[in-house]
């Protein structure tokens, strides 16, 4: 039950109907230098008894811009453009494709110096953008090695979290997963101090062939960063009443409270 409602709120989040079927203004932003591959494993619950969630998400590094998304995502919207009618898209989901539970994309230096982040926060498709300048970062002389590079311990302090990182300056690149970025290397590595959202390196390779970083031109409601918690929070405190509205039953709309309360841990517990 908790999967079909994942899909439901997923398939509202994408263009319904002819909308659904057609491709969106697509802006290319330049060739990717480089994939990188992070699983993230993430408590969404702080209380008792702790679930963890995993999700594999991408890193798309180009020489001026990146952006982070889950590699379900990606792939999901790429099968997508393939769809053209209610049948394809219903032999689609019969196949049971790999459904993402995380919608955020993060573009770093977009614009230049900022950092813009996109999420479907039901109805809307919202848009905010920050600075880069997020992190006070403390290196230490802490070494080590992963996946065969030699990398550094860093520390900050970042959303009501504390933050350990490892980055390697072998890789020069000063971004890593999330909003993370502005170490004189790649962060292959980053965990909170009680391990409630983890991301560790997966792999680090190069397009065989060229892949151009995409920015999606949809119909985007400009807000603030403050306001688009407001309205993720409000979203997460009313999932039992959408579930009804949308017409899921009993059972879906105990499973759309319970997962409201389950959210109760974001990777950003301050907002400011």
């Amino acid at each position: 039950m908790r999967l079909i409602f994942i899909i439901i709120v997923f398939i509202s989040s994408m263009p319904l109907h002819a909308q659904l079927f057609a491709n969106y203004p697509i802006s290319n932003l330049e060739p990717a230098e480089l994939i990188v591959t992070y699983t993230l494993q993430y408590q969404e619950d702080s209380l008792p008894p702790h679930f963890t969630n995993q999700e594999d998400m991408f890193l798309f590094i180009g020489k001026d811009i990146s952006l982070f998304l889950t590699r379900n995502a990606y792939i999901m919207e790429r099968d997508m453009r393939k769809i053209f009618t209610e049948v394809q898209l219903q032999e689609y989901v019969n196949n049971k494709p790999q459904y993402p539970h995380i919608k955020y994309r993060i573009y770093k230096n977009l614009p230049k110096g900022k950092l813009t982040f996109t999420d479907f926060v039901e109805p809307n498709r919202l848009k905010y953008i920050e600075s880069l300048d997020l992190f006070n970062w403390k290196l230490t002389g802490d070494t080590s090695t992963i996946h065969g590079y030699k990398v550094q311990k860093a520390t900050c302090d970042f959303g009501g979290r504390s933050w350990v990182a490892w980055f390697s300056p072998d890789i020069p690149y000063s971004d890593g997963p999330f909003k993370f970025n502005g170490l004189p290397g790649l962060i292959l590595d980053i965990r909170d101090s009680r391990n409630h959202y983890v991301f560790e390196l997966l792999s680090i390779e190069k397009p065989k062939d060229e892949l151009m970083i995409e920015y999606l031109e949809q119909e985007f409601v400009e807000t603030t960063k403050a306001d688009y918690f407001k309205a993720l929070d409000a979203f997460n405190a009313n999932l039992a009443s959408w579930a009804r509205d949308n017409g899921g039953d009993a059972n879906a709309q105990q499973n759309a409270a319970r997962i409201s309360i389950e959210r109760n841990n974001p990777i950003e517990l301050k907002r400011k």
